[in-house]
């Protein structure tokens, strides 16, 4: 618990935003820090207001939101190497059904995105849950084809595994404050590292006959956001993106189709023993 209220509004609603950014580190940390990191951050914000006013309080959650994404990747990852768990055959199983629904609910998210109403009761809503959901998928590969792929292949795809969902979850609280673009950032960050992780399973190779469909099903978003990012910093404005039958089919509907057979694939061709995660 905080020892004391905060003293403004704005203080405030920084800590109750980042109370909640603290939902993405590994509950056990949450539990045994969580309190005193908020108090620290309460005392900074006020620290920090007093000195710089609003420009400090932006200053501020710049650095701490860069901050906490290195800490959170940080912690999962320390987290992973001390458990040690096998991932049991059904999770992986879980993990296939994860990777098939969590690409169809982020491309329904993208296209509701069409429609300024529809934005937030249904196109953040279907992007937020598509995040982990293949962020679980890319789990169940790891567990799955790990050891195949090598030691390379796993960290990449732990790696996007927690920092896509971090990335879009940072994005959405912090809209506020200018990041609105990283919720469309988490996205591309998971599927990067599903594309290198193709990539690295085609230089080794391994038997796999899913290794080209995952850069196939990975490729085409981060092609297209890195795209939309060029057009952004040549032309000062984030460009009016159309998301008409051509535009749908051709750089969502493909990906998803993909993604949707390689969670295919993984459901359907778990061995009764699995690599260590």
């Amino acid at each position: 618990m905080i020892s004391r209220p905060a003293e403004l509004p704005i203080i405030a609603l920084s800590v109750k935003v980042y109370q909640v950014l603290l939902i993405a580190y590994p509950a056990k940390f949450q539990q045994e820090y969580g309190s005193e990191m908020t108090q620290v951050f309460q005392d900074c914000c006020l620290r920090t207001f007093r000195q710089g006013g609003t420009n400090g309080m932006l200053k501020l959650w710049t650095v701490t939101l860069l901050d906490l994404v290195q800490s959170v990747v940080s912690e999962h990852t320390q987290k992973e190497i001390h458990m040690k768990k096998e991932m049991k055959p059904e999770d992986i199983r879980k993990a296939g059904w994860s990777l098939m629904l969590g690409a169809v609910a982020f491309v329904f998210g993208m296209y509701w995105e069409t429609s300024v109403w529809d934005l937030w009761i249904i196109g953040f809503p279907l992007l937020l849950l598509s995040v982990p959901m293949m962020a679980f998928g890319l789990r169940g590969l790891q567990a799955r084809y790990g050891e195949a792929v090598g030691r390379f292949g796993k960290n990449i795809l732990q790696f996007g595994a927690v920092l896509g969902p971090v990335t879009t979850l940072v994005g959405f609280i912090g809209g506020w404050v200018g990041l609105f673009v990283l919720i469309y950032t988490g996205p591309a960050i998971l599927l990067t590292c599903l594309t290198i992780f193709g990539i690295a399973a085609l230089l080794k190779k391994p038997y796999l006959n899913w290794k080209a469909l995952t850069v196939f099903a990975g490729i085409w978003y981060p092609v297209f956001f890195i795209n939309v990012l060029i057009t952004r910093m040549m032309n000062g404005r984030w460009p009016v993106v159309s998301f008409e039958i051509a535009d749908l089919v051709g750089i969502m509907m493909i990906p998803c189709i993909a993604m949707i057979a390689l969670g295919y694939i993984l459901k359907s061709h778990v061995p009764q023993e699995t690599a260590t995660v």
